[in-house]
């Protein structure tokens, strides 16, 4: 089982490794060269993405932060139900958002339609560009800050009440406490907290092309496939992996640092200040209504408006589609990670952090950069290997698929192993279980709930990425996400809303299940 074991991981290292080595050879020989000649597009996308990812980051830190720490430190009426809720913008893939709101703010659209039948005096205020940079980084605000709201509750809820009364008897009030005992503390959650939304603006495809923004990303797309012009859509996939490279080792070697050893030393819900009632349901209020409220109304509008537009039998194909690509992929990582974490549990292994350093690696890679990469390792392998294409088959975008997501199941299933007691296993084992009897009467039972969470937490990010299933996809092959895409660049908002409602209903519904299973 080692043995096969070690198999699983060498080739998982290199289904991460080739592909990237893959593209550095390709792009090594003139990438110095086009960059020196096309420095003027270098200079923009670079000035872009890096404003856009500030901007991101800011929104997500304001939305995140503070309702996290109202709703961690508090008790109240709907906590659960609000603490949930705050979740919800995770099943509304950023590209859909960026849609919808570029519709809601136009001219025609609903805010300035209104504006201008009830309040005239002001409505040429308001009339004005909305498709800019720094609204769409408000939006991807909206739409990543629950990665920082998830990683603060759990770091929030861990320090204990007895911190804080020491913070207050020095004299310190609720803000100065927040910012110099509760921040600090929580530095390694909120820098990974930032790592993810990062990843997730860099690989933002969709709603920067709706947007007209050039980013990295649109101008790997627009090099390759609009102005074939292979040389400039490698040197740019080169310098984007050499970014989020250095974003990936800041974080993983500053966190590596900043380990605090604290657990919880009270409970931190405190009963309401009844003079302040309502600030909770403020601090939440605006994350939840327009992360998700909005859009979501703004897109059942139109699915009633154009309910006669519809095929059922399209519609029934492309969610049949996207559940069975979410499906599989999901199921093979699953799978792989299982084998994987058992093995190590029983059999401590030197590749352990290697791997798990590489399966990150894998999710920083932007989704444009790896369909790139894997287009030039099929080529190669196209040209050693006679008369064999990957190009346009779905192993080749559920490869991509698998390495790209294969972090996010490693996290709740190692989390769940870990729960576990190793005297477990050890006294299976003393009455004679083999390794296989282990893993089917004892491991699999008691991560049950590892193994759910694992799967959908995997499920609802393939169910929304669109840079990969865009770029690999099979053809005359079409999921919810490219079919939303295509109608909403070709200016037909309102007829994709019924593929966003689709994706919407589908994620929401896995969130709720999952949320349901990990409240047990």
């Amino acid at each position: 089982m080692k043995k096969i074991r070690n198999l699983i991981s060498i080739i998982i290292i290199l289904m991460i490794i080739v592909p990237v080595i893959s593209l550095l050879s390709y792009g090594s020989i003139d990438s110095f060269q086009v960059i020196n000649e096309k420095k003027y597009l270098f200079f923009n996308s670079s000035i872009n993405t890096f404003y856009l990812l500030a901007v991101t980051i800011l929104v997500s830190l304001f939305l995140g932060l503070f309702p996290a720490w109202y709703i961690t430190r508090h008790q109240f009426k709907f906590k659960k139900t609000i603490d949930f809720l705050m979740y919800l913008p995770l099943a509304i893939p950023t590209y859909i958002m960026a849609f919808s709101y570029g519709e809601i703010l136009s001219y025609t659209g609903p805010f300035q339609t209104f504006l201008r039948f009830y309040l005239k005096p002001i409505s040429n205020f308001f009339n004005r560009d909305y498709l800019t940079i720094e609204i769409l980084g408000i939006i991807l605000g909206l739409s990543l800050y629950p990665y920082v709201y998830a990683a603060c509750r759990i770091s929030f809820s861990l320090i204990g009440k007895t911190y804080l009364n020491l913070s207050e008897s020095l004299g310190n009030n609720w803000f100065k406490t927040f910012f110099k005992v509760v921040i600090p503390l929580s530095i390694p959650s909120i820098l990974s907290a930032i790592f993810l939304v990062s990843m997730e603006v860099l690989n933002e495809y969709g709603a920067v092309k709706y947007f007209g923004i050039n980013t990295f990303t649109t101008e790997i797309f627009k090099s390759w496939y609009s102005l074939n012009d292979e040389s400039t859509a490698v040197s740019i996939a080169i310098i984007l992996l050499l970014i989020v490279f250095v974003i990936f080792s800041f974080e993983y070697f500053y966190n590596s640092k900043l380990k605090f050893n604290y657990s919880p030393n009270s409970k931190i819900d405190y009963t309401l200040n009844q003079k302040k009632p309502i600030l909770p349901y403020l601090f939440s209020f605006f994350p939840i209504v327009f992360g998700f409220f909005i859009p979501l109304i703004f897109i059942l509008f139109n699915v009633v408006d154009n309910i006669g537009s519809y095929k059922l039998v399209e519609l029934t194909t492309y969610t049949a589609n996207s559940i069975f690509i979410s499906a599989v992929s999901s199921s093979i990582i699953v799978i792989l990670l299982l084998f994987i974490l058992f093995v190590d549990n029983q059999y401590k292994s030197s590749q352990s952090k290697i791997l798990t350093i590489l399966t990150s690696l894998g999710y920083a890679l932007p989704g444009a950069v790896l369909g790139l990469s894997l287009i030039i390792f099929s080529r190669i392998l196209n040209n050693i290997i006679i008369d064999i294409s990957l190009i346009g088959t779905f192993s080749l975008l559920i490869y991509a698929l698998v390495i790209r997501f294969l972090v996010v199941g490693r996290s709740p299933l190692k989390s769940s192993i870990e729960k576990i007691p190793q005297s477990t296993f050890e006294k299976a084992q003393n009455l004679g279980l083999n390794n296989y009897a282990l893993l089917r009467k004892i491991y699999l039972p008691l991560n049950k709930l590892g193994i759910i969470s694992a799967f959908m937490l995997c499920f609802i990010d393939v169910m929304k990425e669109l840079p990969i299933t865009l770029i690999l996809m099979p053809f005359n092959f079409n999921t919810l996400s490219t079919k939303t895409y295509e109608l909403a660049v070709e200016e037909m908002v309102d007829l994709s809303s019924i593929f966003s409602l689709l994706i919407i209903g589908i994620c929401s519904l896995t969130l709720f299940v999952l949320k349901k299973y990990l409240s047990q």
